[in-house]
């Protein structure tokens, strides 16, 4: 038999094959025993494995397991300003959505609920001393210009020459 290193052997080809029938063999023992990513079975089942482009900091702080085996020991924290900035992002999240639903039951002519009207009312502010007065000069304003009219005595035009 010829050697490893003999000229008539193709051995680059078969080392190749080789090597590459190895490497497969391992990446599918290696399949077999990960648990299912999220991107093979959808992206809102949580009994999957996150992602590894998933933010460690959400895992964290929502307390989903980043990997399925229980046994290991992290020194993943969540530090209070990231848990803090989380929060805040959820709590726009719900403006938002509050906001996108309010929209669309005025778009569709439904009344909104009876709490929602009343929070609206305790977020008008009492009236000041200030907003009073200016009412009553509005008021005193517009009841002077409804008094005053235009003395327009109809006595022709001022086509060709203007007389002042």
């Amino acid at each position: 038999m010829a050697s490893k290193n003999s000229i008539n052997k193709p051995k680059g080809k078969i080392h190749a094959a080789a090597h590459s029938k190895r490497l497969n063999q391992k990446r599918a023992a290696r399949a077999k025993l990960a648990a299912p990513t999220r991107s093979s079975h959808g992206r809102y089942n949580l009994q999957t494995v996150a992602r590894p482009t998933d933010s460690k900091a959400m895992a964290l702080y929502t307390g989903a397991p980043r990997e399925q085996s229980g046994t290991t020991v992290t020194t993943s924290i969540l530090s209070k300003k990231r848990a803090k900035k989380i929060e805040r992002n959820a709590r726009y999240i719900a403006q938002r959505k509050a906001q996108l639903e309010a929209s669309r039951a005025a778009e569709s002519g439904m009344e909104m609920d009876v709490q929602t009207i009343a929070k609206r009312e305790k977020e008008v502010k009492p009236e000041t001393n200030l907003d009073k007065v200016k009412k009553v000069l509005y008021r005193a304003i517009e009841e002077a210009a409804k008094e005053k009219s235009l003395g327009v005595a109809g006595e022709g035009t001022t086509l060709g020459v203007q007389a002042f």
